[in-house]
């Protein structure tokens, strides 16, 4: 910012100019004789009358840089320091704006917009009133994706990456249908992947359960929070049978699903995980929505909650 000069201060300045140009203050190097008293004394008033001038040029200097620090038009002066930069406050109002400054509310306003909130909270994806806040029991990270009926069964529409610890919430919208399901440690969406199943009418009333008639890469459970739930928390895939048991490059376990039970792997996987989990909880078979009430994994199906919460953990 720069400070006009008045006639008063361009004075000032001068006499400042020629005390130096005089060469009257000495160096400091006394005399005992009185030739060098008398120099002292001089010196003595030429350092005062110059302290003075010195005190009014930087009461006017202060005096300019006040007045040039008011907008013209404007009440308020600029604030003294600029935001960091990366912050959302700015000294300058956008375009329709009332204020001369972003308060400094707005800074958590616009953190709780954004998708990555902190380490715990984690991300956020998709859109609707339809929520699955998932939380990573796993001892790796992971990446889930969310894949809509009549779509990609590779590229999810939406995804979240997760740490051990970490959750994160996928969205979908009324009248929407699909799975949500958890990446190799490739980052690849694989056929043989555990399912969190989900349909929502067009008022919002819900159908959810557990799948691993494809394989189960995850245990998952998940909860309406009105006394709901489906699936298990448990990790098995340690002692299933070598034959119906593939790892990814990380060595990530899958069960090998039933499926339609066309090959010996399938029949030993849909076999073991039966014999571990039961048919309650999720199904196992591809008709276990016939069994009887309580061993029918639909226990969850015309659900008015919106919101359901998952644990996605090892094999």
């Amino acid at each position: 910012m720069s400070t006009s000069i008045t006639p008063d201060t361009q004075s000032l300045i001068q006499e400042l100019m020629a005390a130096m140009q005089s060469g009257s203050l000495s160096s400091g190097t006394g005399s005992a004789t009185g030739a060098g008293q008398s120099n002292g004394t001089q010196n003595s008033q030429e350092e005062a009358k110059l302290a003075e001038v010195f005190q009014e040029l930087m009461a006017l200097l202060k005096q300019g840089n006040q007045e040039g620090s008011i907008s013209p038009g404007s009440d308020t002066a600029s604030p003294a320091i600029s935001p960091a930069a990366g912050s959302s406050a700015s000294a300058t109002p956008a375009t329709g704006s009332t204020s001369s400054a972003t308060p400094a509310s707005s800074d958590t306003s616009s953190l709780a917009a954004t998708a990555v909130t902190s380490d715990t909270s984690g991300v956020s994806a998709g859109d609707g009133p339809n929520t699955t806040t998932i939380t990573n029991t796993s001892n790796h990270d992971e990446k889930i994706g969310q894949f809509l009926n009549g779509g990609s069964t590779t590229q999810p529409t939406a995804e979240i990456d997760l740490k051990p610890g970490q959750t994160g919430t996928l969205k979908y919208e009324n009248g929407q249908g699909g799975y949500d399901a958890e990446a190799d440690s490739s980052g690849n969406f694989q056929s043989t992947a555990s399912r969190l199943e989900f349909y929502a009418d067009a008022k919002g009333v819900n159908n959810d359960d557990v799948s691993y008639i494809d394989g189960r890469n995850a245990s998952i459970k998940v909860s309406d929070g009105n006394g709901k739930s489906a699936g298990d928390s448990q990790s098995i895939a340690s002692d299933a049978p070598s034959n119906a048991v593939t790892k990814d490059a990380a060595g990530r376990a899958t069960v090998t699903g039933w499926y339609d039970g066309s090959t010996q792997d399938m029949k030993d996987g849909g076999a073991y995980m039966e014999s571990k989990l039961g048919t309650g909880n999720a199904y196992i078979h591809p008709d276990d929505d016939r069994n009887a009430t309580s061993s029918n994994p639909m226990t969850m199906a015309q659900d008015t909650s919106q919101h359901y919460t998952a644990d996605f953990g090892d094999a």
